[in-house]
């Protein structure tokens, strides 16, 4: 009889760097929209077999100001009760030129055309955006807040339900982004299944908190998740 399945549903937040561009068309007049046209970095080759014309990966709805997690998630359960794709949307924080944007993440659409009408249901909704400014693009610090499906695989092992090719591991202690991006080089240096990218952030359980790093790669299985475990554990001070 095979052992009993371990999900777990929880609230946290990620930590992950990407380079933004500004989407310049396809997109209500006069807002801001950003896209990460190649996501985790990390992974050399990742978007090497997907065509230039493909759907938008990451997408950005820069917002006009900050709005709570309950007013965007009640924004985001009523658009899904009509528009045609199952997309996903987490709030969060753009870090760009010394800027802090609030944006709304979305994943999982279909084509470049539907943003517009996706702007438009949240503009229902209540949800502005800020205006365009001259076209923007580089590196960014992006912080999601966001919700977890998770597949404990081992204790404080997970793999997640809701994105494929997507691991976690537990860590003890928070580390600050410019450790933890030191830390990864040192550990793809030193191993030679270094095809993956990297996040970090955490989980609220049994009211506290519980830190995680965030592993992609598409060919991610319990022994790799478990052999990254393993590197990042031993380095962590």
């Amino acid at each position: 009889m095979s052992a009993k399945k371990i999900i777990l549903q929880r609230y946290g937040n990620l930590l992950k760097q990407e380079s933004l561009v500004t989407i310049e068309d396809k997109i209500l007049p006069n807002t801001f929209v950003l896209e990460a046209p190649e996501p985790f970095p990390g992974y050399f080759g990742y978007y090497s077999d997907i065509p230039s014309d493909s759907k938008p990966l990451y997408v950005y709805l820069v917002l006009k100001e900050l709005y709570t997690l309950e007013q965007i998630t009640r924004a985001t359960q009523n658009i899904k009760r009509y528009f045609g794709t199952d997309f996903n949307a987490a709030a969060g924080t753009v870090h760009l030129y010394n800027k802090d944007y609030h944006v709304i993440r979305v994943r999982h659409l279909d084509t470049f055309d539907q943003i517009a009408d996706l702007q438009a249901g949240y503009l229902d909704e209540g949800i502005y955006f800020r205006k365009k400014p001259k076209s923007i693009s580089g590196q960014a610090i992006i912080r999601l807040k966001k919700f977890f499906t998770l597949e404990e695989i081992d204790d404080g092992v997970y793999f997640d339900l809701d994105e494929k090719d997507h691991g976690y591991f537990t860590i003890p202690h928070k580390l600050t982004w410019k450790y933890f991006e030191d830390l990864t080089i040192k550990v793809k240096n030193n191993w030679d299944y270094s095809k993956f990218d990297a996040a970090v952030g955490h989980i609220h359980q049994d009211f506290g908190i519980v830190d995680m790093v965030r592993i992609y790669n598409p060919n991610i299985d319990r022994e790799y998740l478990m052999g990254i475990r393993k590197k990042y554990l031993e380095r962590i001070k």
